[in-house]
């Protein structure tokens, strides 16, 4: 028997690809406007936007420059989007 990992919402593949996504939507550039910019593949660069791929911190800061961001910038929403949501513990909410 195989025992292969399952993947987790707010894994780290998918956070990089959706934050990728999400970069690329709000500046309004296609997939092939992006990966020109970045000297990438347009298939390359879909398969990381949906998880498939482990891009490498150079091509990441390649992506960066395709999208006009700073590498820095785009780990720090990366690592936002890779936080979990607070518990706010019920003595502390409006319930209470």
């Amino acid at each position: 028997m195989e025992i292969s990992p399952e993947r987790h919402t707010g894994d780290l593949l998918s956070t990089i690809g959706e934050t990728l996504r999400a970069e690329r939507n709000e500046r309004g550039l296609t997939l092939k406007q992006v990966a020109e910019g970045a000297h990438v593949s347009v298939s390359y660069l879909a398969e990381i936007e949906r998880g498939e791929k482990d891009p490498s911190s150079r091509v990441l800061e390649s992506i960066a420059r395709g999208l006009d961001i700073e590498v820095s910038e785009l780990l720090v929403r990366i690592a936002s989007a890779l936080e979990p949501t607070p518990v706010v513990p019920v003595t502390n909410s409006l319930a209470a």
